[in-house]
């Protein structure tokens, strides 16, 4: 007995290191057969590389300016590519990456000059890195059947396909945040073609992959456009790295029809839109992407229109890999779930007679910018920031209901009406911030040059709020600055809003003026969406303090502005009042 116990332990252990043995055995030789082995350096180096480059983005973020921060980014991302490709990179690889800086020249030459004739220049860098480059010079198809090319066929073939992306991506650009998951979505799929096939270009795609997520916070927001500058680059690169891996011999259907597939639809459509503008008198009526619009027209919010289009892309190009019908079957399930999440998204309610949208702060900016490219009318369109306050004029002012009412959006801004409707039953979303939202319209339309004019305050407040934000968001467009004193039926002023081409007015005038003003001159205004922000040019100018953050959630944001400003106490006691009727109708004594 004795010695039994110690023989089986030393029976087991022998056991279990034999199996582990076999186990390890089984993983190397698996390992030394998967496509890993050869690019085990490789795949370290990349990822060593995307580290890095995460690291200086903090530091540089650090010390620069928003401006020179985001410019020094794309510089980094360049030098990674390059330094990438010297240690990495095939020949090929390195015509690539050349090209593509070559292609970031040519579009920071397009948004310096604001000149599309720049774009002209594309077809040398198609043709020359077709020439010195790499080439398609057979295509292998799955059942063995081989397609040679003729020397002149293959450069004709490969300048007109690297021409042509960057075309591509600067018109799939013009919808912020959609180039950067069409990258991150076509890198990994040229990935798994890779792991399919057991060949490929491994350094562009693993690379292209490991940097994307690097740079995520640059080309996965999706309230930022890439630019045009960045938009060619990547364009090349992906022309590239589908082509390099064809050349090396992978099967045409996994990597270069998947390229295909995934920039059909835009190359479809910008094919279309070419022949609609040959015969229209009107080019700009012609739209971007009809998917992406069609979403926005439904409700949807921006950032989940930008994943469907891009899941739409990317089912597009498994067509070209698996059987069409599997993909046909997913893109009806995509399209048919899209309108059931956006109208569960764009409900509204009524507080006593008084809309209110109930929606999120995302989708509120996606109906704005939709409102601002499809305006239905020559009329100025309203959105409305309401709170407790505002509900209470509306009851006694029926030309103020009739405001709120016929607003293209009615945004529910104050803690006291967002507690009011949770207690009645009615919960929102979130509440919507009237100065947060103007802060976001403003990062858009500094994404989509679309000039801002800021109208309201006192004295020189909305010049000032005009440049801080102009500051904090850089390519913001100052369509004009006016102060909020002026007689109310004077035309002068809205006409000279008109005359500016604003896209966006920002009235901050204090409610009801703002929202009269803006429904009694909206024909005269035009194509304009008008936001009525209150005192949020006081805050943005520096001459009244937001509340922090805390005092914001537990509802006392109004108290923190009574104290800076003592003599709206009258004012205030209809936050006293809306209690009241809160309480009443809660317990049945006023009707809802």
């Amino acid at each position: 007995m004795t010695n039994y116990l110690p023989e089986t332990l030393s029976e087991y252990f022998s056991n279990t290191a034999e199996i582990f043995a076999k186990l390890f055995a089984l993983i190397s030789e698996l390992y030394s057969h998967s496509i890993l082995a050869g690019n085990i350096f490789l795949i370290v180096g990349c990822a060593a590389g995307a580290i890095a480059c995460a690291v200086v983005q903090l530091f540089i973020k650090r010390l620069l300016p928003f401006r020179q921060y985001t410019y020094m980014r794309d510089v980094v991302l360049m030098g990674a590519w390059l330094v990438l490709a010297t240690w990495f990179g095939s020949f090929n690889s390195k015509i690539v990456i050349a090209g593509a800086i070559f292609a970031w020249l040519v579009g920071m030459a397009e948004e310096i000059y604001n000149d599309s004739r720049w774009r002209l220049l594309f077809p040398l860098i198609g043709a020359l890195c077709a020439y010195f480059g790499p080439s398609v010079h057979f295509i292998r198809f799955p059942d063995g059947e081989y397609i040679y090319l003729t020397p002149l066929f293959s450069f004709i073939a490969g300048t007109i396909w690297f021409s042509f992306f960057p075309f591509v991506f600067n018109y799939l650009d013009e919808i912020p945040g959609l180039v950067g998951h069409i990258l991150a979505v076509t890198f990994v799929l040229m990935l798994a073609a890779c792991f399919v096939s057991g060949s490929g270009e491994f350094f562009m795609t693993f690379a292209g992959l490991f940097l994307i997520i690097a740079f995520w916070s640059r080309y996965g927001n999706v309230y930022r456009q890439s630019g045009r500058a960045m938009a060619s680059m990547w364009a090349v690169i992906i022309a590239g790295t589908s082509v390099i891996g064809t050349s090396k011999g992978i099967v045409l259907s996994t990597v270069l029809f998947l390229s295909l597939g995934l920039f059909a639809i835009p190359m479809l459509e910008i094919f279309f839109g070419f022949v609609m503008w040959l015969f229209k008198d009107d080019p700009e009526k012609q739209h971007t992407d009809k998917f992406y619009r069609r979403m926005l027209d439904d409700g949807l919010e921006h950032p989940e229109a930008v994943q469907y289009v891009a899941g739409l892309y990317a089912l597009t190009s498994m067509a070209t890999i698996w059987h069409w019908s599997i993909a046909a079957i997913a893109v009806v399930i995509l399209l048919l779930l899209r309108p059931l999440k956006a109208r569960a998204q764009s409900s509204s309610l009524k507080l006593w007679g008084v809309r209110i949208d109930n929606v999120s702060m995302n989708y509120a900016i996606s109906k704005a910018r939709g409102l601002i490219q499809h305006p239905k009318s020559n009329k100025a369109q309203l959105v409305f920031t309401l709170n407790a306050l505002g509900v209470e004029t509306a009851l006694k002012d029926s030309e103020f209901m009739e405001c709120v009412n016929d607003s293209a959006i009615v945004l529910a801004d104050g803690a006291g009406l967002f507690l009011g409707l949770k207690i009645l039953g009615m919960p929102i979303v979130e509440r919507v911030a009237g100065i947060d939202f103007a802060e976001q319209l403003c990062r858009i339309a500094a994404a989509e040059k679309l000039p801002v004019y800021f109208l309201g305050a006192a004295g020189d407040r909305a010049e000032i709020a005009a440049k801080v934000l102009k500051n904090k968001f850089p390519g913001l467009i100052i369509a004009g600055t006016h102060n909020g004193y002026f007689n109310i039926h004077e035309r002068r002023i809205p006409r000279e809003v008109a005359a500016s081409g604003a896209k966006i007015l920002l009235v901050a005038m204090g409610q009801p003026r703002q929202e009269k003003w803006v429904m009694k001159n909206r024909e005269i205004l035009g194509n304009v969406l008008a936001v009525g922000v209150g005192g949020s040019f006081d805050v943005f100018a520096g001459k009244l303090k937001r509340a922090p953050a805390w005092v914001q959630k537990i509802g006392f944001e109004w108290l923190y502005r009574q104290i800076q400003e003592p003599e709206r106490w009258r004012k205030n006691l209809g936050l006293f009042k809306f209690a009241l009727r809160i309480f009443a109708t809660k317990i049945g004594l006023y009707r809802l």
